[in-house]
């Protein structure tokens, strides 16, 4: 994985605040066939909270 992940359909996950990132755990919302970070407004995921979430990435998930 890369820093620079851009979120897909299949890395949606639904959760407390509605539909969330997997890469890190911010809320997105769906533009078109994309999605965008609802926080930052952002297609791709922030590099610094994505290091700071990656660490509590289920197993399940790294190994699929």
């Amino acid at each position: 994985m890369t820093v620079n992940t851009y979120p897909t359909a299949e890395t949606i996950r639904l959760g407390v605040r509605g539909h969330e990132c997997r890469y890190c755990g911010q809320t997105v919302s769906a533009d078109g066939n994309r999605f965008r970070h609802t926080a930052t407004g952002q297609y791709r995921c922030e590099p610094a909270k994505r290091a700071s979430y990656e660490k509590s990435l289920s197993d399940s998930f790294i190994r699929s």
